[in-house]
């Protein structure tokens, strides 16, 4: 190999190691063709701001909530909710939930399920993380997704797809691209 191929391969292994954000894809969260996305960047698409989508069925502690990122990726579990439905003060609001680090102060969230024997940190592709359920500060069942930024929820992870209220959230269906 010569110089300048060593050259620009040290770049990129070095650039792999400084962790280069990248987008993923994410589906829906449950596999139930009654998922639809009932709140993106307001709530209830029409109340104040929320910069996250909500995905929901009308059930709880019935469906499998899974996870969203298309490939294999490491989901680190914040649990110790008890069940709930409706909403709880658990883990300052956010219920028990998942986060998948990326990047640049990248993070991509699920909040609210219902823990089961399915739910632990783990790395997998669309896999069961527990059941959809209303834990934290949830007015209802639902799954509340969001990709982060050092902290600030951005849109555009969704919106880039187009999603929208009353989308199919189909666990087979795309629903989003968020940056890791």
């Amino acid at each position: 190999m010569n110089a300048k191929k060593m050259m620009y391969a040290a770049a990129a292994l070095v650039a792999g190691w400084a962790g280069v954000a990248v987008s993923a894809t994410a589906k829906g969260p449950i596999c139930d063709t009654a998922a639809y996305v009932n709140s993106t960047t307001y709530y209830s698409c029409s109340g104040s701001s929320h910069t996250a989508l909500d995905i929901g069925n009308g059930s709880c502690n019935e469906w499998n909530h899974r996870g969203m990122l298309a490939g294999s990726y490491y989901y680190q579990y914040f649990g110790g909710c008890a069940g709930a439905c409706y909403g709880s003060t658990c883990n300052g609001g956010a219920g028990n939930y998942y986060v998948v680090t990326g990047a640049n102060g990248w993070d991509f969230r699920q909040l609210h399920f219902y823990a089961n024997v399915s739910s632990g940190s783990k790395t997998c592709d669309g896999c069961a993380l527990g059941l959809v359920g209303g834990t934290g500060q949830a007015t209802g069942p639902h799954v509340h997704a969001d990709n982060r930024q050092y902290a600030t929820r951005k849109s555009a992870w969704y919106t880039s797809k187009g999603t929208t209220c009353g989308t199919n959230a189909y666990c087979g269906n795309i629903i989003g691209a968020p940056t890791l």
